[in-house]
C-alpha cells in the first residue's frame, strides 16, 4: 500500500501517530431541531466503519443521542428530569 495520510514521530525518531492505513472523511452532516427524532439510511456504510454523534448548538441544553444500525443511522432527542434536548449538528464519520 502506498504512503498517504499522515505520521508524526516524537523527538527519538519513535511513530506516535500513523494514518497512512485508515482515513476517516466526513459522510453525512445534518442539522436537526431540538425535539427532532428521525433516520437516514447511508447504503454505502455498509461494512465500514463509522462514527457518529450529535453536537449541541445550545448552551446547558443536550444533544440528540446518535446509533448506527446497519446503513441506518438514527438520532433520538432526549429530554427529561433536569434537562431539556438541544438543537444540534449531526455527524457522521467514515472510515475507509
Amino acid at each position: 500500500m502506498a504512503d498517504y495520510g499522515l505520521k508524526c514521530w516524537n523527538s527519538a525518531g519513535a511513530l506516535t501517530l500513523d494514518l497512512t492505513s485508515i482515513l476517516s472523511r466526513l459522510r453525512y452532516s445534518t442539522a436537526i431541531a431540538a425535539e427532532e427524532t428521525d433516520s437516514v439510511v447511508l447504503p454505502d456504510i455498509d461494512g465500514k466503519s463509522t462514527v457518529q454523534f450529535a453536537v449541541s448548538l445550545e448552551d446547558n441544553k443536550v444533544p440528540a443521542t446518535v446509533t448506527r444500525s446497519g446503513t441506518t443511522i438514527t438520532w433520538t432527542a432526549r429530554s427529561g428530569g433536569s434537562f431539556y434536548s438541544s438543537s444540534a449538528i449531526v455527524l457522521v464519520f467514515i472510515y475507509d
